[in-house]
Formats: structure tokens, C-alpha cells, sequence
């Protein structure tokens, strides 16, 4: 990512995104989402917001034909830039939530986001609140014991960024502390890479980038472009950390509760067909590396944010 479009990326998406990141779950009233962004096979579904319910879980191994019965998909997310996060109306949008529109249209159902914190997820599958985890959601040995996993349809690079008096110099030691988001990957690889630094997790990325840029912390281990977009908006405070080698390159799937391989079957031959189609990396292209989007998130007028 060159510097004009890191610039323009901050500027423009950054102050509307910041009044929307929440990890909060939307206003319980559902809410018909704004349009989806432009995609080469556009999906119809339907899509609303709310609150996390708590349906009764349908029966164990039947998902697959509890949500086609029902008409509604449940897709539980978290907030994180640019996979899932609020536009000015409050609504969802992201590449997570266009996997999510399209999935959702290839059923035949209807969409509800459902905002879950990210150490939440399985205990969000278990109580049925959620049928699946559409979030940017890495598979590890360990999230696949409580878990199942279909086959990966995107992945993404670890980074760390420390202040800048900092990026060359050796940061595994007692007196550096490095934030990262509870529950997530990135918690892990940092107590494996930094064992003699003081880790910090946080329950939601604002908070970690916020106490990153405030100076609370002296350093934060997350994922691309969202650590690059914190090195542009810092001011000249923050860089990327060049003794620490070796992060974890992860990939990402959709999870649901274990047992539904019916479920499951589906999931990984829609990943095949949109793989082979070029649609799901056309999508990662326009929210990871382009700045088409970011007009639809900056304040103006006509883009006022919604109130609650």
C-alpha cells in the first residue's frame, strides 16, 4: 500500500469508521441495510442487524435444513476494519459482510448480522444465538477442538507496530508492553514471540488502537492493513517493529458448531465455486487494497451517521 493511498485511506475512512466501532451489537430493531458495494455477482438477500437473541438451537447434525426451514441466516461478526464494521446509518458493511450477502443469497435466505465479541463466538454457536462465524476467523488446532472449520477462503499477515524509537530495536523484554485483541490469534503469537514482554489484550480493536495512539501501550501485534492504517494516522509515532521476525501468516474460514457436517458440505463447495470464480478475491482486492469504499464512510451531509 503506497503512501497516497494509506493518506487517503485515513482520511477519509477513518474519523466516520471511529464513531462505528463499537463491538457492541447493533440497535435490537432490524433494520433493512444500505445497498451492498459493487460485486461482481451481486447478492439479493435481505439483510438486517440486531441485537444477539437467543433462539432455541435447532437439532444437533440439522442445521443445514433448520436454516433453510427458517429463511434466515444467522452470521455472527465482530468489528474489525476492513472486514466488519458499521457505515454512517449504523449498518454492516465489509468483506466479511459481503461473503456473508452472498451466502446468504446462494440459500435463498435472508441475512442477520448478529455482533458477537470475538472471544464469544463458540459459546454464540453453542446457545444458537449465531449459525455461523463470518469475521475474519483464522483456523487454529485449538479453536478446531470446540469448533468446525470449512475449508479456508482468505488469509491475512501479522504485523507489529511499536513507537518509533522502538521499531529497531529488540522489544522482548520486560519493560515493553505490546496490546493485542483478546481472544484472537494474535493474542497467541504474542505471547510465543514476546515471552519476556508485558502483553496487553484488549477486548476490542478500538480499544487497542486507541491506547496505542494515547502512548498506553508501546506497541501493538494485529493484522494488515489495519496496522498500516495506525502507522499513517500516528503521526510520524508509530512503526513497524524490525527485530521480530517470523509472524504467523494465517488463513481464514467459516466456523459453525460441531456436527454439522450437512452444513458444512455446503459451506466449502460455495468456497470452491466463488474460489474458482475469482468473485471471492475480486472482493478482497476492492476492501484490502483499493479506496473505492471509503467514500461511503466519510462524513458529509448527505452521509450524516444514524442516531441511536
Amino acid at each position: 500500500m503506497n503512501r497516497k493511498l494509506i493518506l487517503a485511506l485515513c482520511l477519509f475512512a477513518l474519523p466516520a469508521l471511529a464513531a462505528h466501532a463499537a463491538d457492541a451489537p447493533a440497535p435490537a430493531a432490524a433494520a433493512t441495510a444500505a445497498a451492498a458495494s459493487p460485486a461482481a455477482k451481486p447478492a439479493s438477500a435481505k439483510t438486517t442487524t440486531r441485537a444477539a437473541a437467543m433462539p432455541r438451537p435447532g437439532p444437533a447434525g440439522r442445521l443445514f435444513e433448520t436454516i433453510r426451514k427458517r429463511g434466515t441466516l444467522l452470521v455472527g461478526t465482530s468489528w474489525n476494519i476492513p472486514w466488519a464494521m458499521r457505515d454512517p446509518q449504523g449498518q454492516w458493511q465489509g468483506f466479511e459482510i459481503d461473503v456473508a450477502r452472498q451466502l446468504a443469497a446462494d440459500l435463498g435466505v435472508d441475512l442477520t448480522v448478529v455482533g458477537v465479541r470475538f472471544t464469544e463466538f463458540t459459546d454464540a454457536l453453542e446457545a444458537g444465538r449465531i449459525d455461523i462465524v463470518v469475521a475474519g476467523y483464522s483456523i487454529t488446532p485449538q479453536r478446531a477442538l470446540v469448533v468446525d472449520f470449512s475449508n479456508p477462503y482468505a488469509d491475512s499477515q501479522m504485523e507489529l507496530v511499536v513507537r518509533s524509537d522502538l521499531a529497531a530495536q529488540d522489544v522482548n523484554r520486560a519493560d515493553v508492553k505490546i496490546g493485542v485483541r483478546a481472544g484472537t490469534t494474535s493474542e497467541a503469537a504474542a505471547q510465543a514471540k514476546l515471552p519476556n514482554a508485558k502483553i496487553v489484550a484488549f477486548p476490542s480493536a478500538r480499544q487497542l488502537y486507541a491506547a496505542a495512539k494515547a502512548g498506553e501501550i508501546d506497541g501493538a501485534l494485529a493484522y494488515t492493513p489495519r496496522t498500516t492504517m495506525a502507522i499513517a494516522e500516528s503521526q510520524g509515532k508509530l512503526a513497524v517493529a524490525t527485530g521480530v521476525g517470523g509472524l504467523p501468516h494465517t488463513v481464514e474460514a467459516f466456523a459453525v458448531r460441531k456436527g454439522e457436517q450437512g452444513l458444512l458440505n455446503y459451506l466449502n463447495a460455495w468456497i470452491a465455486y466463488w474460489t474458482a470464480d475469482g468473485w471471492i478475491a475480486e472482493r478482497h482486492r476492492y476492501w484490502f487494497d483499493s479506496l473505492d469504499w471509503t467514500p461511503r464512510f466519510a462524513p458529509s451531509p448527505g452521509n450524516a451517521p444514524a442516531t441511536k
